[in-house]
């Protein structure tokens, strides 16, 4: 039985990715650069982070570009993202069932804004961003630190997102994980799980 879920919010609960791909994409032809959606986003699946610098160090471009980017993402609006289908559904499964769900993401306070736009901020225990100055998954402190508080079995938890960083994260922390593969990521680590529908869950969960 799965009884708490710790969950990666871009990705996996919420499709974020074809808003912050044309921020990046809007931002490199500010700067007279042109890159596809595709090439953006392949870069994107391994980490924002891993993409800004990457594509900041093959141009040469200054710091402006990184604050421009940040600056377009937060213009976007909360109803221009969009949960997947069966987001809210397991999450509410999970509850119902008596379990928790927990979110950690490399997402600021613009997390919270969007939950509560679509009404789940109530589905979540605790939603980790980063506020807490936690280490970048796959580094396992939040998930630890999550454990820790609130004593969460190992054995009845699992640990979704849509990356490696999560599969790494989660099986260093010792929980069992499930990547949600919504974009063919490659992987050099295998998880417990992969699911192509958030359905999927929903039937485990049952």
């Amino acid at each position: 039985m799965i009884r708490d879920i710790i969950w990666d919010f871009d990705g996996t609960l919420f499709n974020t990715y074809p808003g912050t791909v044309n921020s990046f994409r809007k931002t490199l032809k500010d700067n007279g650069i042109d890159e596809s959606n595709e090439n953006i986003l392949n870069y994107m699946k391994i980490s924002e982070s891993y993409a800004l610098t990457y594509f900041k160090e093959l141009y040469g471009l200054d710091d402006n570009f990184i604050e421009k980017y940040t600056s377009y993402k937060k213009d976007m609006k909360p109803e221009m993202i969009q949960p997947f289908p069966f987001a809210a559904d397991v999450c509410r499964r999970v509850i119902d069932l008596g379990g928790r769900n927990y979110i950690i993401t490399h997402r600021g306070e613009s997390t919270l804004k969007i939950l509560q736009h679509y009404g789940m901020m109530c589905y979540f225990t605790e939603i980790i961003t980063k506020q807490y100055g936690f280490k970048r998954k796959p580094d396992p402190e939040a998930f630890i630190y999550l454990i820790e508080k609130y004593q969460i079995n190992k054995r009845t938890a699992l640990v979704i997102g849509d990356r490696e960083c999560e599969v790494l994260g989660g099986k260093a922390a010792g929980i069992r994980t499930c990547l949600y593969d919504t974009n063919n990521v490659s992987l050099t680590e295998v998880p417990d799980y992969n699911i192509d529908s958030l359905k999927n869950l929903v039937d485990m969960l049952n």
